[in-house]
């Protein structure tokens, strides 16, 4: 098995809001590089690929997934989309081009919010598993009993185990991982709600925890996707399957491989 190097990230890296096209990088010990200094030194801008290539870093497991169709993300945008189109008045005289733009620019706008929240959320959890009193923990309280009473069921302990922890493979990848122990490894998403009946996990998930997993050296862990509801506070674990995560780990070398070629870029 390869070995890697792993760092957990300063506090204002893992804090950052960043926009969702914007790629993340990292360093060969580990350590995030989302953002460089400018040319005339006034202020930080994201990390390009060109950054990528001098400072020879590494892309994100998220950067290489998105090379690949994802229908569940994609029906999630149409949806908020087509639920601007239906609630937004039309402006006197608005040509169809001119409503249909900002149908899309308020269906960001959505996503964005959606971003913040979970963002919010992964905060407070790690300032939960830290035992550091802040007002984001003391705000997502009652996600965060709700998070550990489930998680219990699975005789999962969050306090026993590493959050926010970033890490850079020799294969050429790097990525945070929410959290992981010895025998575990979690990723949480956020939804507005969780409704019964109503998929939750899809296969891109599974290539990613896949990916985290190989990153850490110890492929077969278990992998969870941990979903919890903003609105209602329920949450629910979806375990992959082990015959899924060596699927899902064949699927995201072939991807890394490709993303390498598109890029002409092999670190």
């Amino acid at each position: 098995m390869n070995s890697i190097t792993v760092s957990d990230n300063e506090r204002n890296e893992t804090r950052a809001v960043l926009p969702a096209e914007v790629t993340h990088w990292y360093h060969k010990d580990g350590r995030p590089c989302y953002e460089v200094q400018k040319a005339k030194g006034d202020g930080m801008r994201p990390t390009t690929i060109a950054d990528a290539r001098k400072l020879n870093l590494v892309p994100s497991v998220t950067a290489i997934i998105n090379i690949a169709a994802k229908p569940g993300l994609q029906k999630w945008k149409l949806q908020q989309m087509l639920h601007a189109a239906l609630t937004l008045p039309r402006l006197p005289d608005e040509s169809t081009d001119a409503f249909a733009e900002r149908v899309i620019l308020d269906s960001e706008e959505q996503s964005k919010k959606a971003m913040e929240r979970g963002t919010q959320l992964h905060a407070a959890i790690e300032d939960h598993i830290q035992r550091k009193v802040t007002d984001g923990r003391i705000d997502w309280m009652d996600h965060i009993i709700a998070l550990g009473q489930t998680m219990g069921q699975y005789g999962i302990d969050l306090r026993k185990g590493k959050a926010e922890h970033s890490f850079a493979s020799p294969l050429g990848y790097g990525g945070k991982l929410d959290w992981h122990n010895d025998e575990i490894v979690c990723d949480f998403k956020t939804k507005a709600r969780i409704e019964d009946g109503k998929q939750l996990a899809w296969p891109e998930h599974c290539w990613q925890l896949a990916a985290y997993d190989m990153g850490l050296g110890i492929f077969r862990h278990r992998l969870l996707n941990v979903f919890i509801g903003v609105e209602d506070c329920q949450v629910r674990i979806h375990e992959w399957p082990d015959e899924d995560a060596q699927t899902a780990w064949e699927i995201f070398s072939h991807l890394l491989k490709v993303w390498k070629l598109t890029k002409n870029y092999n670190p």
